[in-house]
């Protein structure tokens, strides 16, 4: 899509938007899959002088249906096919292929100002209510800009990768960034975030010269784009990035970039050039262009190069606060630093010599799992929310940056079957990425002095622990050589030689890395390509045969 098709196409979506009574200050939900009818409408919402909240499509209906209310979203821009909860107005996304004409001086200026908002995305919530941020266009081109200059996007002619996921604030870097600054960018496909094989078929398809992915992306991808890595740009964020892997990247040419930032301070808050050797440990780098970061000792003060303490951001990316969250907002903000507001991240840090940071993990129980930033206590709550559990407990098993999965520790002493049913009840309100992939029944929870649940005592527990079994697999049939193939890959990726053909891939160890491993492998052995929507809503060697055959 050309830059005049995209301004005619904001033009008319902000044209439609205020006809329909959005006025400046509101916020407008857009439903929509990447794209640029998703380009069209965020441009079109800030012409109109609004701010826009971003919808996955994939999420569950009551997570969208809570982000649109507490919001207060007046209008959903939504495209065919999707569901919008609830009684809301909604606007369908441009049609580019028929949208009129605009003059393209056609006068839309300071509509918003720089302190107007942008965007508000919602991150997970500890209560198992999503935490609302509000993010000023301020703060977004602050950080666009830096980025842009820092990479030489403007002076590039290869093009910017859009692979992460709307609702995650790095989207808007791979949108917003070539588009300001006379580049382009390419919309890589969904599958292609846990895809090795399919994402260096994109980078060579279009010859990507700058693309953002966690360490866990990169991992899958690394081997398979060797021969083509010299003069790109890549970045790496969301979860520790190993040395040996920055080494592979590094040694091939590209330049490589470690990036870090919570959402609360704009996308990323620092960035590094990475020259790692394999075992390296790989810092953050240093603060982006106006943002000032400090490691706060245990009463708020400034500590000194060395000392650990608590990461917190200042600056022009740090966010307001927490939407309609003022006691959340008193928690983690404060106003009193020598650069003014500021954020504390909840990351342990510390400064290195050269005036670099080195993260050093978390202070609470947020973890990141393969790039997820998750907050447990929101499964925990998700969980007990079904009416035959007392009590719940989630924690990550393994390394959270490679082979690490969640284990959910539930009491349900009235109806131990109702074990077999949580899987379905948090995948209906859970994003994919944080549904447990084990649930284990316990009498009670192990207790530390202080009487608070003894985390470390269950992971030795989940270590015991076989995976549970399980799934609905009505119907299928369990004797084709199609389904004994299907269940031999289960058991060598689950390492489970004694599974069978109703076993539940997630409730037995697997993940959506080891589900991205397995439509790989029954791509390698069928022939057919298998999405990994196909995996989660076919968790069993029967029915996932069923869907094969269905697809043939």
């Amino acid at each position: 899509m050309s830059y005049g098709r995209l301004w005619c196409a904001a033009v008319h979506t902000a044209e439609r938007l205020t006809a329909a009574g959005v006025r400046p200050g509101d916020v407008v939900a857009l439903l929509l899959p990447r794209g640029a009818e998703l380009a069209a409408a965020v441009f079109g919402t800030w012409l109109a002088g609004a701010s826009y909240l971003p919808l996955d499509p994939h999420h569950p209906a009551e997570r969208i249906a809570y982000q649109l209310n507490d919001a207060g979203a007046r209008v959903v821009v939504t495209g065919a096919g999707l569901t919008v909860p609830g009684d809301r107005r909604t606007i369908p996304a441009p049609d580019l292929d028929a949208v009129p004409t605009v003059p393209v001086d056609a006068d839309r200026a300071g509509v918003a100002g720089p302190d107007a908002l942008a965007y508000v995305i919602y991150t997970s919530g500890s209560t198992g209510r999503p935490k609302g941020i509000p993010i000023t266009h301020r703060s977004l081109v602050n950080h666009i800009t830096d980025y842009a200059v820092r990479f030489g996007v403007a002076t590039t002619a290869r093009p910017t990768g859009w692979l992460s996921t709307y609702s995650f604030d790095t989207s808007s870097l791979e949108l917003m960034m070539p588009l300001l600054h006379g580049g382009h960018t390419v919309v890589l496909p969904d599958e292609a975030r846990t895809d090795g094989a399919l994402l260096a078929e994109e980078i060579r398809a279009h010859d990507i010269g700058f693309l953002q992915a966690t360490p866990t992306t990169w991992r899958l991808v690394a081997d398979r784009i060797t021969d083509l890595l010299a003069g790109r740009t890549l970045l790496s964020g969301g979860e520790p990035l190993p040395g040996a892997l920055a080494a592979t990247l590094t040694a091939a040419g590209a330049e490589l970039w470690n990036v870090y930032g919570p959402t609360e301070s704009t996308i990323w808050a620092t960035a590094g050039r990475v020259s790692a050797k394999p075992g390296d440990r790989v810092d953050v780098g240093t603060p982006i262009a106006n943002t000032r970061v400090f490691i706060a000792g245990p009463n708020g003060e400034p500590l000194p190069i060395g000392l650990r303490g608590e990461l917190c951001v200042a600056g022009v990316g740090v966010a307001s606060g927490y939407h309609g969250r003022p006691d959340l907002t008193a928690e983690r903000f404060g106003a009193d630093s020598p650069w003014g507001r500021f954020y504390r991240s909840g990351d342990v840090a510390r400064w290195l010599l050269d005036g670099r940071i080195d993260l050093l993990g978390r202070m609470d129980r947020q973890v990141k799992l393969r790039g997820n930033r998750i907050e447990l206590g929101e499964i925990e709550a998700v969980l007990s929310d079904h009416p035959d559990v007392e009590a719940a407990a989630v924690l990550v098993v393994g390394d959270p940056a490679t082979d690490g999965s969640l284990a959910a520790f539930v009491q349900v002493p009235h109806r131990p079957e109702a074990v077999d049913e949580l899987w379905e009840h948090a995948r209906r309100r859970l994003p994919r990425s944080v549904v447990p992939h084990r649930f284990l029944a316990v009498e009670a929870f192990p207790r530390t002095g202080s009487d608070k649940v003894d985390y470390l005592a269950l992971a030795d527990l989940a270590a015991l622990q076989p995976a549970a079994a399980g799934g609905d697999t009505a119907g299928a049939d369990g004797g084709d050589a199609l389904t004994t193939t299907v269940t031999k890959l289960f058991a060598e990726l689950l390492d489970r030689p004694d599974l069978d053909a109703d076993t539940h891939f997630f409730t037995s160890g697997g993940h959506s890395l080891l589900a991205a491993s397995l439509a790989q492998r029954i791509k390698d052995e069928t022939g057919v390509r298998l999405a990994l929507t196909d995996v989660f809503e076919n968790p069993t060697p029967a029915a996932l045969a069923g869907r094969l055959r269905g697809l043939t």
